[in-house]
């Protein structure tokens, strides 16, 4: 059984490498300032984890499955597909605007070694999410709810509305000129305009 002492020292390892890790990418981050940033030894930390790779799997699959979320749980209700799209931008927004480093750093780590990244990382709950989807859309596509539209394109669309603002957050703030305050007052309306369009962009 792990003892809350255990619980405690892997908790603070994972919050301080998903910090570095952020910042830094694989490439950048060291074992020993994470050991100094978690205020722990390096010999501790490699009892934990015994690799830098074994560490970064860990860091990496909890960042893809907080980008997943719950989304295969509100593709699977029975709601009609305009409110799960709703649920879908909703949890997306809310996750990144509290992790706004994640998209960033999990794309620049798969355009890395894309093969390597997806081979390890990307199985089956993500493609059990995406056919769910898919599900969704020919179901009300069928019931003639919605027009005729690819999922694919769909699924893309909410993906890159929802994900470029973060991606892209520095070169927008400098552009537009925004305070980090006034940054995130823009996303929360920004939730508001993606579900309108999407909706209008459904409509039969």
């Amino acid at each position: 059984m792990t003892s809350n002492q255990d619980i405690t020292t892997e908790q603070k390892i994972l919050a301080a490498a998903e910090e570095i890790f952020h910042e830094k990418g694989y490439d950048g981050a060291r074992m020993q300032e994470i050991a100094d940033r978690a205020t722990i030894n390096k010999g501790l930390l490699h009892y934990y984890f015994k690799s830098k790779d074994a560490l970064f799997d860990t860091i990496f699959s909890m960042a893809l499955r907080r980008m997943v979320g719950n989304l295969n749980s509100i593709l699977l209700l029975e709601i009609p597909l305009e409110e799960k799209i709703d649920l879908m931008i909703d949890g997306y927004m809310n996750m990144l605007m509290r992790n706004s480093s994640l998209p960033s750093f999990v794309m620049n780590e798969l355009n890395k070694d894309p093969d390597k990244f997806i081979a390890k990382h990307v199985g089956g709950d993500f493609r059990n999410v995406f056919e769910s989807f898919i599900d969704s859309v020919n179901k009300e596509i069928a019931s003639g709810k919605i027009r005729p539209i690819d999922p694919r394109q769909l699924f893309m669309n909410i993906q890159s509305m929802v994900l470029f603002p973060f991606i892209g957050r520095p070169m927008i703030q400098v552009i537009i000129g925004l305070e980090n305050k006034d940054y995130y007052s823009l996303m929360n309306e920004r939730r508001e305009l993606i579900k309108s369009f999407i909706r209008q962009a459904l409509k039969p």
